[in-house]
């Protein structure tokens, strides 16, 4: 392996902002996909690099407070996104909990994704893109998208009064109500009726 392309590699993650999230892809030009991947296991060994999972790593972050600083599962799923131009969103308990509606953290957070189906494990959790239909990926609206799949997730006679409640809070306090409405219309006829009847409550308060 060539010292030269280990040098050009480092050169670059030099420039790159602490915390990014680098793919093998990054170092384009400088070697073939097998240099460039021995080069990174080497900075990993140097500490100049972390790895994530197989092919994805990122450039150490540290508080002096609370050290180690890693990639949100967020950050790292919008770089995959990314990388493969491909579109995604979080579905289940994770759109639950994004959207306040559940405490639970899952351990295995899942995305929607017309990309390449996979599993990524990262420290404790895992992350599984799981691919889909382009219908499913319809909505371009991020909040209609976590309104949407966490209804799905709960299921037409799981919504209590209570979630009934926070669901509309969320709308009334988003300032994105007229988006919620123009984007649901590919959304499940159940859901699509459940979202409006709280938008006609909120503008008939």
């Amino acid at each position: 392996m060539s010292e030269t392309i280990i040098k050009k590699i480092e050169k670059r993650i030099n420039k790159f902002p602490k915390g990014k999230i680098i793919f093998i892809k990054d170092f384009a030009g400088i070697g073939n996909n097998e240099a460039v991947r021995q080069s990174l296991k080497r900075l990993v060994e140097k500490g100049k690099l972390r790895k994530l999972s197989q092919g994805i790593y990122y450039k150490p972050q540290e508080d002096k407070i609370l050290g180690a600083i890693y990639p949100s599962i967020e950050n790292i799923v919008k770089a995959i996104a990314e990388r493969d131009k491909a579109r995604i969103i979080p579905t289940g308990s994770y759109a639950l909990n994004k959207l306040g509606l559940s405490e639970q953290v899952p351990m295995n957070i899942v995305y929607l994704t017309d990309g390449s189906a996979r599993k990524i494990n990262v420290g404790n959790f895992t992350i599984t893109l799981k691919k889909t239909s382009p219908k499913n990926l319809s909505i371009k609206h991020n909040l209609s998208n976590l309104l949407v799949q966490a209804l799905k997730s709960l299921g037409k006679n799981n919504i209590t009064p209570a979630i009934k409640s926070k669901i509309k809070n969320i709308l009334k306090e988003s300032g994105e109500i007229s988006q919620v409405e123009s984007s649901i219309i590919n959304a499940p006829l159940w859901i699509q009726n459940f979202l409006t009847s709280i938008i006609k409550e909120i503008e008939n308060e």
